[in-house]
């Protein structure tokens, strides 16, 4: 084996193996990380989670008070979190975030497969393994409770399925007939878990099999099998609707849902368009968080000398890991996990123009060499992020191992009943208070009307409630007693640090 082959095999199998030990070492660290506010809403969702099929689909969060369902995505995630914890024994936490790197690391698979079918070599595989076990985003986020390595690895297997159908040609109506029922399927879950992330790639797909059609109609060819992944296009787009329109209608249901359905979260979800402009896109999360600006260099080199299945497959790449930041642009700035669905795609075009440079005999020696310095210092860049002890802040945040949220949840959990329902106030629409007690709340959300103030919950908790029993009280500011007395009679009190607490006398069942 040449020198330099086993020298990029040795450093794949570093950066494999930090990736793995530093996902490992911290697969059991509580929820209290970035994005707690998101990695406990959905833990909180698994926690809840019912048996059978009425339970996966009106799965409960309970935070916003009964009724408890609010549901968005399609609970995949949740339900295979909550299985392995069942099974196992082992905390929810934990297992959560080994379902979420196990995810993580199946999505190279399907992008292996990818790069292969594009013409490129095992070079570009390897190149595309150590910026993706290097990278910030993904060493820190295929470790949270979080659906993204999820609904990414099924985007990616989606387009691998596509990819095979376009490009093969078919020995048997059965073989086609797989395929095509793979790819409906896969892209459907992908949309159900999170469609933010998979609506660009179904967008790319159409858009490709109505240019594939426009060929087959003109030449009369391959008709059939057009018409078909067009319906297998269809259906899970269908199904995305049908999802939508049913978590809607659960979410009416509760008096604070209405706020939070797709329609209402249209401007939050897609943004303003002076934002698509704004040096905050790209200055913040295009070259702070993704890779920085010299990795156009090599992207550009490999478009000029690549072959043109190769260029069609970079190009595709570049609009996958850049539509999506113009499409949801403001969650993409508001949320650091975001670039998590779209940034492989980047990684993939980086890791495939530079394999062409680097493997193609018509090229400098200088050119090879300066691409190998590029890689370089974007893999160091990527690691510098991690690192840093500013900014994300991703190595130290993985090390917490305590919050004042976390301590009064365990404290809630050990000294209340657990078919007791907890009250908040000051944190917003959180779950991490009700994750972390392992309760049902009500959390008034900052986006309540400002008539609706904590006295008035207290005075009638039931309303929101559903009539159990309150079990504690969290409040930012001091509650007194004979504010509290309607709906709690206090059994202890405590400040932890900006948080007072409030444990509940339980009720008394008159004996009969």
């Amino acid at each position: 084996m040449p020198n330099r082959i086993l020298w990029m095999w040795m450093l794949v199998s570093a950066a494999a193996l930090f990736a793995i030990f530093f996902w490992l070492s911290t697969l059991q660290q509580p929820l209290i990380d970035q994005h707690e506010f998101r990695q406990t809403q959905t833990a909180l969702g698994a926690l809840f989670m019912q048996p059978g099929l009425e339970g996966l689909l009106n799965y409960q969060t309970p935070v916003l008070g009964a009724p408890w369902s609010i549901p968005f995505e399609f609970p995949l995630f949740q339900w295979l979190s909550h299985q392995l914890a069942s099974l196992t024994g082992m905390h929810l936490s934990t297992s959560g975030r080994l379902i979420s790197i196990l995810f993580g690391v199946g999505c190279l698979l399907p992008a292996s497969r990818l790069i292969r079918r594009a013409g490129l070599g095992i070079r570009a595989v390897a190149l595309l393994i150590i910026l993706y076990c290097t990278s910030s985003i993904y060493l820190y986020w295929n470790r949270a409770f979080l659906i993204e390595s999820t609904a990414l690895f099924f985007t990616l297997l989606s387009l691998d399925v596509y990819s095979q159908i376009r490009n093969k040609e078919f020995s048997s109506v059965r073989e086609f007939s797989s395929l095509n029922a793979g790819l409906a399927i896969s892209l459907s879950i992908a949309l159900l878990i999170k469609s933010t992330t998979a609506l660009p790639a179904l967008v790319l797909m159409a858009i490709d099999w109505a240019w594939q059609s426009r060929t087959a109609l003109r030449q009369r060819e391959k008709l059939l099998q057009a018409m078909l992944v067009g319906g297998g296009l269809i259906v899970a787009f269908t199904l995305l609707y049908s999802w939508t329109h049913h978590a809607d209608s659960l979410k009416q249901l509760n008096p604070f849902g209405a706020q939070i359905t797709s329609s209402a979260l249209k401007v939050w979800n897609f943004g303003t368009p002076v934002q698509r402009v704004q040096p905050e896109l790209w200055l913040k999360v295009v070259s702070g968080r993704m890779l920085a600006p010299i990795a156009a260099i090599p992207i550009i080199m490999g478009l000029r000398i690549s072959s043109n299945q190769t260029r069609t497959f970079l190009l595709a790449c570049l609009i996958l890991a850049f539509a999506p930041l113009l499409i949801f642009t403001n969650l993409h700035i508001i949320h650091n996990y975001c670039q998590a669905a779209n940034h492989i795609f980047l990684l993939m075009a980086v890791a495939g123009s530079a394999a062409a440079i680097i493997d193609s005999r018509s090229q400098k020696k200088i050119e090879q060499i300066s691409t190998i310095a590029l890689l370089t210092i974007l893999i160091v860049a990527n690691l510098s992020v991690f690192f840093t002890l500013s900014g994300s802040g991703y190595w130290l945040v993985s090390r917490q191992q305590n919050s004042p949220k976390l301590t009064i949840g365990e404290i809630i959990q050990s000294q209340t009943p657990s078919t007791s329902v907890i009250l908040v106030f000051g944190d917003d629409w959180s779950s991490a208070f009700a994750y972390h007690s392992q309760r049902r709340a009500f959390t008034l959300p900052g986006w309540a009307p400002s008539s609706l103030t904590p006295i008035d919950i207290l005075l009638d908790p039931d309303l929101h409630l559903g009539g159990q029993p309150v079990g504690a009280v969290v409040s930012r500011k001091p509650i007194s007693e004979a504010d509290l007395l309607p709906s709690c009679k206090i059994a202890e009190q405590s400040e932890i640090e900006e948080w007072h607490l409030y444990l509940c006398k339980p009720l008394i069942t008159p004996q009969t």
